[in-house]
């Protein structure tokens, strides 16, 4: 019998795609063979059961679906893996829809007889890539919140921020993970396909909350449902086929960079895939289409040497902070005219977008605001500002939260009359064309006049010899 998914769920969308295009691959660069909630080390994690690579493979076989040793679906030309080129002999077998779903399916009833209920905050804590999406679309298919701990983070700062998510259960990989007073889940059987049949409709109830850097204070909580999640990958639609960001999925840009990939319907290339083999060979044997970087990464990625041309084909996206037109021309000099550049926040997701060509005109702009989001330039008293000026922005657009979690002081401050203020300031030109000035709180004085950092450091930083610079306020003696 198949089971109800409420329309607008993120499950609803992830079991559509599933069910219409099974052998569409998912997922590349599973490292050890392809082991889906598999076996590391020879353990049993995620619900392993009898030693199987795969759950569900039976006896060692092929991968389900496959006829006879054919070439698996989607692979290109005769390449080993889907989406590899040339014919590279790489580690780890594609993940496909059909078979994440399966297995997705299954973890989620066996989450369900363990009895997590929808509703609850689960925290998670799973450092193996696949098994840790796995078990993040199994709690969005239970309509459970889940909030992410990163493996990098000391055990006080993980135990703090589940106590202020309210989460319930800790659902991890090592016993050597537990937190005091939380009680821990190690899933140890969900092969078992009587568990998927038995698990009810889906009630549509997911939440991801994410946890910002916490740059700048405590780190702020962000709750985003199933619908807002769907929303926000709706403006990252058509992107890419295949997509790879270098940065864990306990991050909060890793992670909804994979859940919006597979939102779309596109392949991920596991961020572990270039840890291990190098961007440049990661994007041009798994025929990467975009990747996500900082413009950090983006900068480092300049000073990486390298024997062949950066793979034309792989267009980089660059969001997560300000990149700057100096970092862009140099990127654009140096390795590739595809780039792209992105504004945006967790709590709103994607509201700009500068292309290639947008970029070769304005290298310092963000590009026009996308359809469905607005972006709005105030002054201090949140009166609209005139084409060109600078002033405080404003965002709003399907998908956005509403508020922080457990902060009300941040969530006054930055969510106003349904507009969520990032304290950055901007200018949009009478073209709709927006340029990032800097952060509020970043904003120098000089006599009346209002000098943003970031607009010293963009020209510095053309320089030649400049690989990086800041600039800052130093109080005179009048």
């Amino acid at each position: 019998m198949r089971q109800a998914f409420p329309a607008d769920s993120f499950a609803a969308r992830f079991a559509r795609i599933a069910r219409a295009d099974p052998g569409r691959v998912a997922l590349l660069g599973a490292r050890g063979g392809g082991t889906l909630l598999g076996a590391r080390g020879g353990g049993t994690l995620l619900g392993a059961r009898g030693g199987d690579a795969l759950l569900g493979a039976r006896g060692g076989g092929a991968l389900p679906g496959a006829r006879g040793g054919d070439a698996l679906p989607g692979a290109r030309g005769g390449d080993a893996l889907p989406g590899a080129r040339g014919g590279d002999a790489l580690p780890g077998a594609p993940i496909r829809y059909g078979e994440l779903a399966q297995r997705v399916a299954c973890l989620a009833g066996w989450l369900h007889r363990a009895g997590v209920a929808p509703g609850e905050m689960v925290a998670l804590l799973i450092r193996d890539e696949v098994c840790h999406l796995a078990a993040c679309l199994a709690l969005l298919r239970l309509g459970c919140g889940q909030l992410a701990l990163g493996s990098h983070e000391p055990p006080a700062l993980r135990a703090e921020l589940a106590a202020r998510a309210g989460a319930v259960v800790l659902l991890a990989e090592d016993a050597r993970d537990a937190l005091p007073g939380l009680p821990l889940l190690a899933a140890a059987e969900a092969a078992d396909p009587a568990l998927a049949a038995a698990l009810p409709d889906a009630p549509g109830t997911g939440r991801l909350v994410l946890a910002s850097s916490g740059t700048t204070g405590r780190p702020k909580l962000i709750p985003l449902t199933e619908a807002a999640l769907l929303a926000q990958a709706g403006r990252r639609a058509g992107l890419g086929a295949v997509r790879h960001r270098p940065v864990g999925l306990d991050h909060n840009n890793g992670k909804r960079f994979a859940l919006f990939t597979l939102a779309n319907g596109d392949t991920l290339l596991l961020p572990g895939a270039s840890r291990r083999i190098g961007l440049d060979a990661a994007c041009r044997a798994f025929g990467v289409d975009m990747l996500g970087l900082t413009p950090h990464g983006a900068s480092a990625l300049l000073e990486t040497s390298r024997e062949a041309p950066w793979p034309a084909a792989t267009l980089i996206d660059l969001a997560g902070s300000a990149a700057g037109g100096a970092l862009v021309a140099r990127l654009r000099a140096g390795l590739t005219r595809q780039l792209q550049v992105i504004y945006g926040t967790t709590e709103v997701g994607s509201i700009t977008r500068a292309g290639p060509a947008e970029l070769a005109e304005d290298p310092d702009g963000v590009g026009a605001v996308l359809p469905g989001a607005e972006l709005l330039v105030v002054d201090e008293a949140g009166t609209p500002l005139p084409p060109g000026e600078t002033g405080l922005i404003r965002l709003r657009a399907a998908g956005m939260a509403t508020a922080y979690l457990d902060d009300p002081a941040a969530t006054a401050r930055a969510f106003r009359d349904g507009w969520f203020q990032p304290g950055d300031m901007g200018r949009i030109d009478a073209a709709g064309r927006v340029t990032i000035a800097g952060r509020t709180d970043d904003m120098m004085m000089l006599g009346t006049v209002n000098i943003f950092p970031a607009e010293i450091e963009r020209v510095a930083a053309g320089f030649p010899g400049v690989a990086e610079c800041a600039a800052f306020a130093l109080r005179s003696a009048a």
